[in-house]
């Protein structure tokens, strides 16, 4: 340890940088969906007095900020569900049109049932007791099932809290007149409860049966296992270093040339092969256990591309590692805990869209957070080629990057042959 300060330090500083971005990254899970504020793109198609009160409510909630125009326009159902399925918003909801006279008919109706135990002929107008509608709630596909579930209950309390104030102040008049006002009627469950909140996708029921754990977890922590490749790849320069080989290969003519395209070419194709591998273990191992079965999405033929984009940008990590650091002290840690940290503020274990704002800004460094967005493209949000590009990109990016500045620190290092 005293000839490997480096390596000690690293023992106890990674561990410390993990507890405090792991800190942060789990604070948003701990603490109540419910307690936090989210955008929520709103589109009104019905524009009545009952549609102003249930958008009013949510407007006055501490939980949600909604946005009920973009550059001067009203939000409409096709705008809501383009912008979801881009991933520019997270949470949509629509009011169909016709919720405003429901509501006034379920109330009338609920006035007229305590005007006859009163004694007093039914004066409100109503028509037949209309089945239950829904305001609709729509979700990015990206969206996990628990962030869903969170959203859609704290929904349905602010509309039931809204229809019950507006029941009530249709009732309140009569029950300033009569000490007695109880309503004993079969149907009073659904006059009480004219209006629910009923999720739906944006792409039909077919794609609505997919959004599952396997499809959420499968690729994430198969992109997460992909990035583990550093461990070998550092693991083998450092001890090619050690024992000499490097020398020696140095020492052959254009040697160098070849080695280092063939480790990279080499572990990106044994990455792509294990994300694969995974992919095949979600498609058709799950569905024996019990569990659903992975969906691969409209374009399934994407995910090879990008396995090698993603396999690239992990394999030149793991020789960028291997590059600068001198000792498997210092180099195993540090990449196996890098891993962890990246994954963190990546979305492998919790949502991006939750963290705090500038952990999310620091997310867009993480080669793991563009590979998940990549691949969730095709398999979540049936993506194509032009949706999967920019990340793609971008991983290509950090990879020629990270190997160049390899090549350049490789050729600054001082080399002996004794």
């Amino acid at each position: 340890m005293k000839r490997d300060i480096a390596g000690l330090l690293l023992l106890l500083i990674m561990p410390a940088t993990l507890i405090i971005v792991m800190a942060l990254v789990q604070d948003a899970p701990f603490r109540d969906y419910q307690s936090m504020k989210f955008d929520i793109l709103l589109a009104n198609n019905d524009q009545g007095s009952t549609a102003r009160q249930l958008v009013d409510g949510l407007k006055n909630s501490d939980n949600f900020h909604i946005i009920d125009s973009l550059d001067g326009k009203p939000v409409t159902e096709d705008i809501l569900k383009q912008l979801l399925q881009k991933g520019d918003y997270k949470i949509g909801v629509l009011i169909p049109a016709g919720i405003t006279a429901n509501m006034a008919n379920s109330a009338n109706i609920a006035a007229n049932s305590i005007s006859k135990k009163m004694g007093v002929d039914a004066m409100l107008p109503t028509g037949p007791l209309q089945g239950q509608m829904y305001v609709h709630v729509f979700f990015d596909p990206v969206s996990k099932p628990a962030f869903r579930t969170a959203i859609s209950a704290a929904l349905d309390k602010y509309i039931t809290a809204s229809c019950s104030g507006i029941l009530l102040q249709r009732l309140s008049s009569l029950n300033k007149n009569s000490a007695d006002t109880t309503v004993h009627n079969d149907d009073l469950t659904k006059i009480m409860q004219p209006i629910g909140v009923k999720e739906e996708s944006l792409s039909g029921n077919t794609l609505m049966l997919h959004i599952n754990s396997v499809q959420h977890n499968v690729p994430a922590w198969a992109i997460f296992g992909m990035f583990f490749i550093v461990i070998p790849i550092a693991g083998n320069m450092i001890r090619e270093r050690e024992d000499g080989s490097a020398i020696r290969m140095a020492l052959i003519p254009n040697a160098n040339k070849f080695v280092g395209p063939g480790k990279i070419i080499f572990y990106t194709l044994i990455c792509s092969l294990q994300f694969i591998l995974m992919l095949c273990v979600g498609r058709w191992v799950m569905p024996y256990l019990h569990l659903p079965q992975l969906y691969p999405g409209l374009h399934s033929w994407l995910l090879f591309p990008l396995s090698l984009c993603i396999g690239f940008a992990a394999t030149a990590y793991g020789y960028f590692i291997g590059t600068i650091f001198k000792t498997i002290n210092q180099a195993l840690p540090f990449g196996s805990v890098s891993v962890v940290i990246l994954s963190a503020l990546g979305g492998i274990w919790v949502p991006v869209e939750i963290l705090p704002h500038n952990m999310q800004r620091i997310a867009l460094i993480s080669p793991l957070h563009w590979s998940l967005k990549a691949i969730n493209e095709v398999i979540l949000r049936n993506g194509d080629i032009h949706s999967v590009f920019l990340p793609s990109l971008l991983l290509l990016i950090t990879g020629i990057s990270l190997w160049v500045i390899s090549i350049i620190v490789d050729k600054k290092r001082p080399q002996s042959i004794q």
